[in-house]
């Protein structure tokens, strides 16, 4: 699969949490989706995808992950693409968040920590965690 995505322009890196947003409920829904059908993940040149197996269901539970992120992270774009059996989450962001994206590549494997140690991950790599609640 050839992907071509416009990248977005250079924006805050920031992250807002809203009043009902839970963290360990996002955090819950990641772990679900990795444990559950993930197969592959990669940086990019423009951002990180993520591969799963079209499982019953999951089509739907990316779409909605992706969008809660884009909610929350306005500096990114999703794009998502089913194919060949599988879920492709591509996730886009502009070249000022290439430390915040490094990070976010690792998810598959970090989604397992606490919600603290995520958090603290993805302040180190610049990320505003601008919390509305």
């Amino acid at each position: 699969m050839t992907a071509t995505h416009e990248i977005p322009p250079e924006a805050p890196i920031v992250c807002t949490i809203r009043p009902g947003d839970d963290e360990q409920a996002l955090m819950d829904a990641y772990r679900g989706l990795f444990a559950d059908s993930f197969v592959s993940g990669e940086r990019t040149e423009w951002g990180v995808r993520w591969t799963f197996r079209r499982d019953e269901g999951l089509e739907e539970r990316v779409r909605a992950q992706a969008a809660f992120e884009q909610r929350c992270c306005a500096f990114l774009r999703m794009a998502i693409n089913v194919a060949d059996g599988m879920v492709v989450w591509d996730v886009i962001g502009p070249a000022n968040a290439k430390a915040f994206l490094d990070e976010y590549v690792q998810l598959p494997q970090t989604a397992f920590g606490t919600v603290e140690a995520l958090r603290d991950r993805t302040i180190a790599t610049g990320l505003i965690l601008n919390d509305q609640r």
